[in-house]
């Protein structure tokens, strides 16, 4: 196997490839400025105590993206045995790509926090361009994928999705899920920090199998209370509500609640 990794540019993703990179025969890392930054959103109609709200929201998920990952992500430095290659917004589509992964042969690919990929780019590996999505498919897609099962009090949504890229918007077949262990003290980022964790493994777990033979993906299948987020869905606000939420004590309800009788989740695999 030649693996090749397209991701993004903050701490997670940084982490991302070089966990896959200690662990699985990476010989290309494209790194894609996404040019999405949340926390850019105008507050203009919050008050100044929910304008202090949001900002603690996204100062703590970089302290806490440290506390995690902060060993863990330094830029990969290109070299020969491992090609480097620093992605501005709208680039991850460009004609040069496509060439700059097969100048080294990649027969596999990694995908996490990109831009949309599109063809000639997607359809290039069939069975082969495997993406983690931060969110259990099919029951939440798209962005802040563990953003809002928090928000809408249902942290056993909260997980990652290793799936088979496609067309749509984290809608292909999926490899396997993987869900951190919440604890009572937990916080929305410590939580995703540990979802991150998850998937990442699950990721290395699933090339591994990969690289032994074919695998079975399973299609996604209907869920009536489905839920797809874009990021024109967003607003500050809804960091203020979930706060809210959180010091009226969610996230210790959740464990007492999920200790007595787990949420049935179809997940793959079923043993998960």
């Amino acid at each position: 196997m030649r693996l090749g990794i397209l991701t993004s540019t903050e701490t997670r993703h940084c982490y991302f490839a070089n966990r896959l990179r200690a662990e699985l025969p990476v010989v290309a890392i494209a790194y894609e400025q996404t040019g999405y930054t949340p926390v850019a959103i105008s507050t203009a109609d919050l008050t100044p105590e929910e304008v202090r709200i949001v900002a603690h929201h996204f100062e703590e998920r970089t302290r806490q993206e440290e506390i995690f990952f902060g060993a863990h992500s330094d830029f990969v430095v290109g070299s020969d045995s491992c090609a480097v290659r620093r992605l501005e917004p709208g680039e991850l589509n460009a004609e040069s790509t496509l060439p700059f992964l097969e100048s080294v042969s990649v027969d596999t690919v990694a995908v996490f926090g990109t831009n949309l990929i599109k063809p000639p780019l997607l359809g290039r590996w069939p069975g082969r361009m495997i993406n983690m999505h931060l969110g259990l498919a099919p029951y939440y897609r798209g962005t802040a994928t563990n953003f809002y099962p928090l928000l809408n009090e249902e942290p056993e949504y909260v997980g990652a999705t290793i799936h088979l890229l496609d067309s749509g918007i984290d809608s292909g077949p999926i490899l396997g899920h993987a869900r951190p262990r919440i604890v009572a003290d937990d916080m929305p980022h410590t939580i995703g920090c540990k979802a991150i964790i998850a998937g990442t493994e699950k990721m290395i777990a699933v090339i591994r199998d990969l690289d032994r033979g074919p695998l079975t993906p399973v299609p996604q299948w209907e869920v009536p209370d489905a839920r797809l987020y874009l990021r024109k869905d967003y607003h500050p606000r809804q960091v203020v509500e979930l706060y809210r939420k959180l010091e009226a004590g969610m996230i210790p309800r959740y464990v007492e609640r999920a200790a007595k009788a787990p949420h049935q989740l179809r997940l793959v695999p079923k043993t998960m």
